[in-house]
């Protein structure tokens, strides 16, 4: 279950990448993507190496 947590919280963070980029191709960047980005992907990483810790 941790690990489907996780990849959920990596396509997350793969989406607010794609929404920053367009965002920077405008000029545009507003802060909440890459910040969303960020802690989804420590989030998702942190859930991965615990449920490698505990064998799931």
């Amino acid at each position: 279950m941790l690990i489907i947590v996780a990849m959920v919280l990596a396509g997350i963070s793969v989406l607010c990448v794609g929404i920053t980029a367009r965002q920077c191709a405008t000029d545009d960047i507003a802060p909440g993507p890459p910040v969303l980005a960020l802690l989804a992907a420590f989030a998702s990483v942190a859930l991965m190496l615990t449920a490698t810790a505990y064998g799931h």
